[in-house]
């Protein structure tokens, strides 16, 4: 018995389509996918259509609920925020049939094969769709472990690829589909195995066109909906480090130093500063080179 696990396509469909084909080669019919299916990429109602018919156990992430936020808080205009311009670029992009499926997806799922060890699927946490598990924090591991029954924890969210096995237990992260960050332009997942009475796992990369990804990108007028935000995560996945995180943390700089304290979405006169500021940076960096 072999599954396929996946986490955070983030609507690239160029990247699924090739992870979805090399499982499929190596005989794999089941897929586990751990949330963030969309958002960041021009594919949100192909990587809902696909997904939707594989065989398998599917949950949302927090980028789901992102999207169910802007969709029900109508107390918030959402178009005013130059920070969240991808973002409800994929919500109009939705199709309602893919609304509804989404909605319907449960933010954790335990499954169980036959005899076959239980498992238990999560984005973040078991407690919080939010948190950030990782290996190095093994005390907060065994914590979360001793709280469920099963022998299995799969957990997504950090775009981070990695396992663990803590007290006879194994915890994996498959890493990201579609917002890897490894320096190796790959998409990341994982194979599950059933062999000698227990679950083993292999981490796996893929490579797929970028080059095709980007058009998209600009088919589908992402590049000027989704503005620096888009740019900025076909940059980070080309040179596979999170550039995005490194556009918000500079930009949360600037708030501060502008006298913003308290803030729930970054300013338009902050986002704007910090663009002019980025694309400097990166002038410079191709003047230099």
């Amino acid at each position: 018995m072999k599954i396929s696990v996946l986490s955070d396509i983030h609507g690239n469909l160029t990247a699924l389509e090739v992870v979805i084909e090399y499982s499929m080669n190596q005989g794999i019919e089941y897929f586990i996918i751990a949330g963030d299916h969309i958002s960041d990429c021009p594919h949100p109602n192909e990587v809902l259509n696909r997904i939707s018919k594989l065989k398998g156990w599917i949950i949302r992430g927090n980028r789901e609920e992102y999207i169910f936020r802007t969709i029900d808080d109508t107390t918030v205009d959402w178009n005013k925020y130059r920070q969240l311009d991808s973002m409800v670029w994929t919500r109009d992009e939705l199709e309602s049939h893919n609304i509804e499926f989404i909605r319907k997806l449960s933010d954790q799922e335990t499954i169980q094969i036959q005899d076959f060890d239980s498992i238990r699927v999560v984005h973040g946490s078991t407690e919080d769709i939010y948190e950030h598990l990782y290996p190095h924090k093994e005390d907060r591991l065994v914590e979360i472990l001793n709280n469920i029954d099963e022998k299995v924890l799969i957990c997504g969210h950090t775009h981070q690829q990695w396992s663990k096995f803590i007290n006879g237990k194994l915890v994996l992260n498959p890493g990201s589909v579609g917002g890897h960050f490894n320096k190796e332009t790959s998409a990341e997942f994982s194979i599950l195995s059933w062999s000698n009475d227990e679950w083993t796992v292999e981490h796996h990369k893929v490579k797929y066109d970028i080059d095709r990804l980007e058009k998209d990108f600009q088919i589908k007028d992402l590049y000027h909906k989704g503005g620096i935000w888009s740019r900025i995560v076909v940059q980070s996945l080309r040179e596979g480090v999170n550039r995005n995180i490194e556009f918000i943390e500079m930009a949360n700089r600037n708030a501060k130093k502008l006298g913003y304290s308290r803030y729930k979405y970054i300013p338009n006169d902050v986002w704007r500063i910090t663009e002019q500021q980025w694309n400097n940076k990166r002038d410079k960096l191709i003047e230099d080179s």
